[in-house]
């Protein structure tokens, strides 16, 4: 931010602390009366930053909410440090913080005004990520966390060669069509080889891409 916005987000701040809510006109006079004594701070600056102030997230009309305060709520915060370890829906963050769904719905709408976290729905679920975390990966993230894609890719880097669905299924002890779904889920990730031979279908990690993937995924 530059000193004008600094300024008038300090201001914004004070107004917020007497008066609940705020519209455009009403703080931009109340900012004018305060900065009386700055030539350079006339009410067209001031609207005119109030404006880019609200594009950039940093405070939004009809909230006293602020992006500099926005995760001093300890169970708002609690809930975005979830969420940058571990991209989920609400009903994951609900039973991982024990927090209930009116709680759970109101703090992640104000995460997302405030472009702390953004939402995408994949497989029918409402993903909820890190605002500015690569979109590319969303899918990734969001398969690549399921219980039963973890098992499969652990069976399958421990057998180390190409396998039949039913290999698969059988050890895991899962039904086929659900192994079957979800290799083809990961053969869309890219992740898995499959190899063709008259009527006989395997399917083999490439362990290279996997490994390639998780260490983008951690940031490495």
């Amino acid at each position: 931010m530059n000193n004008v916005e600094s300024i008038i987000l300090e201001l914004v701040k004070e107004y917020l602390e007497k008066k609940p809510f705020f519209s455009i006109q009403n703080i931009v006079v109340f900012i004018s009366n305060r900065v009386k004594s700055n030539p350079f701070i006339n009410k067209a600056r001031i609207e005119i930053t109030i404006k880019n102030l609200i594009k950039k997230r940093m405070i939004i009309p009809g909230t006293k909410l602020m992006k500099n305060n926005i995760i001093e709520h300890p169970v708002r915060n609690e809930i975005f440090n979830y969420i940058k370890k571990n991209p989920s829906n609400i009903n994951e963050i609900m039973n991982a913080l024990n927090i209930g769904s009116n709680q759970a719905l109101w703090h992640l709408s104000c995460l997302e005004k405030f472009r702390f976290v953004r939402s995408k729905k994949i497989n029918n679920r409402r993903i909820i990520y890190k605002y500015d975390s690569n979109p590319e990966l969303d899918e990734l993230y969001y398969y690549l966390n399921l219980a039963i894609v973890q098992e499969i890719i652990n069976f399958m880097k421990k057998e180390d060669k190409a396998l039949k669905i039913t290999e698969i299924a059988t050890n895991l002890k899962k039904n086929h069509n659900i192994i079957k779904k979800y290799l083809y889920v990961l053969k869309k990730l890219k992740l898995i080889k499959i190899e063709k031979e008259k009527k006989r279908i395997t399917f083999q990690l490439d362990t290279d891409k996997y490994s390639k993937v998780r260490k983008k995924m951690q940031g490495v």
